[in-house]
């Protein structure tokens, strides 16, 4: 399953700047291991999700409504809702007048949670075409997601004094020291996977091909689009660790729309690829990923 916390890494991620960094953890290598995901995959792997740099209490209960004991989670969204702005209230402290603004915004982010739940299907896709537009699907509703989210939450932080917003963004302002080494390591999150899972796909597909003619040029133009698209999606991750909360928004939204690009731009070329190779090479392809799956997002490091 593509993304299995995708409710929790995005929201968090904009709400919660304490939170984590896994939101960024997934790129164009989880796009394409996804995509060909070898069909007798071990399905805890396909339920784990990758280990973000953890700067949250995010071994405490608030967070067990997101847990990917299930494909895609088995909490009702608004008890998830109800953790994450929990959370959120116990940082700010909002007065009387602040509340009907923090309600909006819990409301607001039961309905993202339910809406990008309800993209998971009950068991995982099974074939190409279906993994390809279960990943369409959920990451359009990532992307409808924030613009759900962005009023409410900018209403809500608008009526914030100083004091509270600073709270909120996690403390007093970071050194520059601290700075420059969460950007090192946002950069590494964001860029390290940048065509490497994805590159060992496509030549595991050119060795399963060992063919000549039009099967061969479209795996050449494969190859090519796909380092592109890599670069793409790598380069949309931010330098600045220290965005603001709406820079935040501004982030997530770039990213979903790239990453949706991505999908939307190579789902054509892969499928008629896919569809090229007969039963034996289809056979040698999967056999292929079995043995040389990776570890990652979408190969099931913890």
């Amino acid at each position: 399953m593509f993304w299995p916390d995708a409710a929790r890494d995005l929201v968090e991620y904009v709400l919660l700047p304490t939170g984590n960094d896994r939101f960024w953890a997934y790129g164009y290598d989880a796009i394409v291991q996804a995509a060909f995901a070898p069909s007798n995959v071990d399905d805890r792997g396909a339920r784990s999700r990758p280990a973000g740099k953890q700067v949250s209490d995010a071994a405490s209960p608030e967070t067990a409504p997101f847990s990917s004991s299930d494909l895609c989670g088995n909490v009702a969204a608004d008890a998830a809702a109800d953790a994450l702005i929990a959370r959120i209230e116990r940082a700010v402290e909002p007065s009387a007048s602040q509340r009907d603004a923090l309600e909006q915004l819990r409301a607001a982010v039961a309905q993202v949670i339910e809406r990008i739940k309800a993209t998971c299907p009950g068991v995982a896709p099974a074939t190409f075409a279906q993994r390809l537009t279960a990943m369409q699907d959920r990451i359009w509703a990532m992307h409808d997601a924030l613009l759900t989210l962005r009023l409410p939450f900018e209403t809500f932080n608008n009526a914030l004094t100083d004091d509270q917003q600073r709270r909120l963004r996690g403390g007093a302002r970071v050194s520059a020291q601290s700075e420059a080494n969460a950007t090192d390591g946002r950069a590494q999150t964001c860029a390290e996977p940048a065509a490497g899972t994805a590159d060992g796909i496509m030549r595991a597909i050119e060795r399963a091909a060992r063919s000549a003619g039009q099967q061969r040029a479209g795996l050449d133009a494969l190859r090519l689009n796909s380092a592109a698209m890599a670069k793409l999606v790598a380069g949309s991750c931010p330098a600045d660790p220290s965005l603001s909360p709406m820079g935040r928004f501004a982030a997530a939204t770039d990213r979903l729309d790239v990453m949706l690009f991505a999908v939307m731009s190579m789902s054509p070329a892969l499928q008629q690829l896919y569809d090229s190779l007969d039963d034996k090479q289809k056979a040698g392809l999967n056999r292929a990923l079995r043995q040389g799956r990776p570890s990652g997002p979408a190969g099931g490091r913890s």
